[in-house]
């Protein structure tokens, strides 16, 4: 990994200040929750926040296409965490004034804008990560991406979960509005270093954002392998979206461990799926090189079976054992994939086509969190059989991909 990064010192350094803007793209998500579920309106305020960190990945297809159009993009980048400063300066003013459902849909309405102005920043930065790795170094480079993102994720998180105990929300929105103009300083003090590179990058063209959004929908439906891989992927990720709920809903029926609340359950659980996604994402090159991501699929598909089965047979042991084995398989699979997408699409292309592939991704979490839950209501084992069924629609997903 060291070495990587020493032989890749420019490719380091872009990508470490992209994780100092990931904290702040964390560092206020709790305070959000925490005011919205304060209010009287708990549940509308809840899902306003959560409208405003899911709809900017859809915004997102547009928003790459016109990055991809951008000849200087570290001046846009450098535009674009400026933006974002600006917005949580915004959410730091409001905070100064009472409480009110109508304030929060204001808040919300600023950190959507900031998500939509960070998306379109990592559009402008994925042409980067192609010119400045070699194809054969691409799977190392976006194991490396994929585990600092989710180290700052956990941390970012926890640190404003943990400076909200003896700072106000006001005092936390404006060191985030900080975060992002630290984020400016640093893509201005590097910009030298990626003149030569920035050069070399081909943009987009094509008048229409319409058309080219479409030609990247058509490019990625037209690719068999590619959209097995990410359907596949999707509906992975769609199983974490009605895991928790459903898991929430199981201790309460669930004997053992008996000794921990509920609250640490959870937890726990969550701990597991973030160590053990960070631990694939670190191993990423060196186990089951030589593997298709269809292949490990099929093992990640088994464990969701498996986790199905523990759910049936009130076993929160086998519950904790497949999910972990199912994170550190989809911790392997997701950086090949998207090193898959960055060798595979020409420059002036790639932050349409990555935006794409991420909004593809979220669309099956919520469905999930909505579905399994919903089946609990009829029946507790509904939802159970619900999930093994889940397994078996991507088993045979996988059994599909196998065919020539």
């Amino acid at each position: 990994m060291l070495r990587f990064l020493k032989e890749n010192r420019i490719f380091a350094r872009l990508a470490a200040v992209n994780l100092v803007s990931r904290i702040g793209d964390r560092l206020f998500y709790t305070a959000m929750l925490a005011l919205a579920a304060s209010l009287p309106n708990a549940n509308l305020a809840v899902m306003i926040v959560s409208i405003s960190e899911t709809l900017p990945i859809l915004v997102s297809l547009f928003s790459g296409v016109i990055a991809d159009r951008q000849s200087h993009k570290i001046r846009h980048l450098i535009y674009s965490s400026l933006f974002r400063a600006l917005m949580y300066g915004g959410i730091g003013v409001l905070m100064g004034y009472p409480l009110t459902l109508l304030l929060m849909v204001a808040a919300s309405l600023l950190n959507l804008l900031s998500d939509v102005s960070g998306n379109y920043g990592s559009a402008l930065l994925s042409p980067f990560n192609k010119v400045l790795v070699r194809p054969e170094d691409m799977k190392k480079a976006q194991g490396l991406v994929s585990l600092g993102t989710q180290l700052v994720t956990v941390a970012a998180t926890f640190v404003g979960a943990t400076l909200l105990s003896f700072c106000t929300e006001k005092s936390l929105a404006m060191i985030n509005a900080s975060v992002f103009l630290i984020v400016a300083v640093l893509y201005r003090l590097i910009q030298p270093s990626l003149s030569r590179q920035e050069a070399g990058i081909i943009t987009a063209v094509k008048p229409g954002t319409l058309s080219t959004v479409r030609d990247n929908l058509r490019s990625l439906f037209s690719d068999r392998v590619l959209l097995l891989n990410l359907i596949q992927l999707a509906l992975l990720n769609g199983f974490f979206g009605g895991l928790i709920p459903v898991f929430t809903l199981f201790i309460e029926h669930n004997s053992e461990l008996g000794s921990l609340g509920a609250p640490v359950k959870i937890s726990l659980l969550s701990g597991m799926i973030t160590v053990f996604t960070i631990i694939g994402n670190s191993m990423t090159s060196i186990v089951l090189r030589e593997r298709s991501i269809s292949q490990i699929s099929v093992f990640a598909d088994a464990m969701i079976l498996l986790a199905g089965a523990g759910f049936w047979l009130n076993r929160i042991w086998i519950i904790f054992l497949s999910v972990s084995c199912l994170s550190f398989l989809l911790g392997l699979i997701s950086p090949r994939f998207s090193a898959g997408v960055v060798n595979r699409y020409p420059t002036d292309r790639i932050g349409g086509i990555i935006t794409a592939v991420n909004a593809f991704l979220v669309l099956a979490p919520p469905v999930t969190s909505l579905l399994f839950p919903l089946l609990a209501t009829i029946r507790m084992s509904m939802a159970y059989l619900g999930l093994i069924v889940y397994a078996l629609l991507l088993l045979g997903m996988s059994a599909v991909m196998a065919r020539p």
